[in-house]
């Protein structure tokens, strides 16, 4: 394939290296862990291989994954620097059905607001949890913020530069203190988006080539 077309890009599931984890001996272009959200990997190109229901195939009345799973799920994986293959399976007549329909029009209605985030950005510089995932691009930082566990958020400091400003996408400022070795943010007492909350960090330098800090 390759001699034919070298810019074809090949998964890893062919010979040698066929599992998640990339290595000298391993055919293919990128990693595709299945069923899970990828670790932050800013060397290797990888894809979350995930699906909508609990299989690959239409069963009737199979279990969707929620709106803010899936969403969350989307921010984790573009945090880590990954893509994602959410898979829609068609019903036996070749039709889509109507709720997983209904479930990308949701998540592309949140994708049409907060975007910004997510299209067109990197993973990182903070590595993702359960709290929050982090994008960048330029001078940005994005936090796509899951869940609010008090009323302060706190990241590590990033070298060389400096929070200029802080305020959700399309929303209210926040607060933030800063010192040698942290920056802290005030969240507000409800996040603006149950599923998540986009908040975005204006830096007073190029934040796409900071290593991933391990907080």
């Amino acid at each position: 394939i390759k001699k034919l077309d070298p810019s074809v890009i090949i998964n890893n599931r062919l010979g040698k290296g066929t599992g998640k984890e990339m290595s000298a001996e391993t055919v293919g272009d990128y990693e595709t862990p299945e069923q899970e959200i990828g670790s932050i990997n800013m060397d290797i190109p990888w894809e979350t291989c995930m699906t909508m229901g609990t299989q690959w195939a239409w069963k009737p009345n199979d279990k969707l994954k929620s709106l803010k799973e899936c969403i969350r799920t989307l921010a984790s994986t573009a945090g880590g620097n990954g893509n994602l293959l959410l898979n829609v399976s068609p019903m036996l007549d070749g039709r889509m059905e109507a709720r997983q329909v209904k479930r990308l029009k949701e998540a592309g209605d949140w994708l049409k607001k907060n975007g910004e985030a997510i299209y067109d950005t990197k993973g990182g510089p903070f590595k993702q949890d359960s709290v929050y995932a982090a994008t960048r691009k330029g001078s940005n930082i994005y936090l796509l913020i899951f869940r609010r566990d008090n009323d302060q958020l706190t990241l590590p400091a990033l070298p060389g530069v400096k929070i200029t400003d802080a305020h959700f996408l399309h929303g209210e400022a926040v607060t933030v203190m800063q010192d040698e070795q942290h920056s802290t943010l005030r969240l507000p007492e409800k996040l603006p988006d149950e599923n998540c909350s986009v908040l975005v960090l204006k830096m007073n330098g190029n934040v796409d080539h900071i290593p991933v800090i391990n907080k």
